[in-house]
């Protein structure tokens, strides 16, 4: 086996046949993806730095490990730890996967602790959007805190409702959700000395 060579551009170690092949570079650099890479390497280092340093991330690991590990769960919570969780929820939910996946998951249980959480962070835009999915897939019902029950009433109807205009709209984050939610954090004591 014959000693490897540096590419021309990144300085990777590429073999000669490689070299030869592609002009001197490694396979990434020809292809254009070196720079992608480096990006993606560069914003990982700043996600684990972050998951060691900020509090808004702790404050949520603190708050997952209380409402799956811990007696009581949810509803142990404070006041404020719940408007923050079920606002949580909700936008990571719809983020991920549009309001439909939100309302068939464990996190449409806390519906109304949302609704309460976006209207007291004066967060209008998102709190009409959640409101209108909740109306096109429960109509003027109580939305169900059991999730099966959630789950017949959306499948009920042959046609499930398109929530994807709702799901746009809500990418679009008018109401600066994560922003409130941290000043919310620390006007309700949740995070100290942020």
């Amino acid at each position: 086996m014959s000693d490897k060579v540096p590419c021309i551009e990144c300085g990777a170690l590429v073999l000669p046949s490689t070299a030869k092949r592609t002009g001197g570079v490694c396979m990434p650099c020809k292809n254009g993806n070196r720079k992608n890479i480096e990006r993606a390497k560069e914003y990982y280092k700043k996600e684990r730095e972050l998951e060691k340093t900020c509090p808004f991330r702790a404050l949520w690991r603190n708050l997952v490990d209380k409402v799956y590990n811990h007696e009581g769960g949810f509803t142990a919570l404070s006041e404020a730890e719940k408007t923050y969780y079920a606002v949580n929820t909700l936008s990571g939910e719809v983020y991920n996967g549009g309001f439909i996946q939100y309302f068939d998951n464990t996190a449409g249980e806390h519906f109304k602790y949302a609704e309460l959480g976006l209207e007291s962070l004066s967060a209008t835009q998102s709190l009409m959007l959640l409101r209108q999915a909740k109306t096109a897939l429960f109509g003027s019902a109580i939305v169900p805190t059991d999730q099966a029950q959630r789950w017949s009433i959306i499948r009920k109807n042959t046609d499930e409702p398109d929530l994807d205009v709702l799901d746009t709209e809500f990418y679009k984050d008018e109401d600066k959700l994560g922003e409130k939610l941290e000043d919310f954090a620390i006007k309700s004591f949740l995070i100290k000395n942020a």
